[in-house]
């Protein structure tokens, strides 16, 4: 991954409209995740206008197939078409609890990732098959960035972070770690 200078920046998409403090049994945690990716962006949780001002000078927008991808790169490009595609999406949760136990849908879903981490995949692709997407997703945006200079991906944390690192890896400077906050993003320069 060489090439003229460019740049990428992964975004992390914007507040989904969704209840993450009602206590959910850990066997609901699929269908609670169901709802969310469904759920429309919060409207009145607006980009920041650094983000607003980076997805206007960039010469392509990326996304994730994801409603809440989709939304946020409308949000921040309203008249920009992005690149989608399922090699952006978010790193899918294990949800074979069978527990009845109550706990917000956070804590299931910080579970259920340190399960992850940990091998346990049932029915997702594993931590392994993950990293594998990112680098074909970081290729991909380096082949964006060689064609349009600036990339502007709006994509999701974990995998935002797979890709981040595979950047780094490529010679790429950027961040080592990936921001956490909703709208939060990471510029990465060749």
């Amino acid at each position: 991954m060489a090439g003229p200078p460019c740049t990428i920046v992964l975004a992390r998409h914007g507040k989904p409209e969704w209840d993450e403090r009602t206590p959910i049994p850990g066997h609901a945690l699929a269908e609670w995740i169901q709802g969310r990716d469904a759920a429309p962006i919060v409207a009145s949780y607006a980009p920041p206008p650094d983000l607003v001002r980076i997805a206007g000078s960039s010469g392509v927008l990326a996304a994730s197939p994801l409603r809440r991808s989709l939304e946020s790169a409308e949000a921040v490009a309203p008249s920009v078409a992005p690149v989608v595609s399922p090699v952006f999406q978010e790193v899918f949760l294990p949800t074979e609890i069978r527990s009845g136990l109550r706990l917000p849908p956070k804590q299931w879903s910080s579970l259920a990732r340190l399960a992850w981490y940990g091998g346990w995949s049932p029915g997702v692709e594993s931590y392994p098959e993950a990293r594998e997407r990112a680098a074909r997703a970081a290729k991909m945006l380096d082949e964006l960035a060689s064609a349009h200079t600036t990339v502007l991906l709006v994509g999701h944390g974990i995998l935002n972070g797979f890709i981040g690192w595979r950047l780094r890896r490529a010679g790429w400077s950027g961040p080592w770690f990936r921001p956490r906050r909703l709208w939060s993003y990471a510029v990465y320069r060749r």
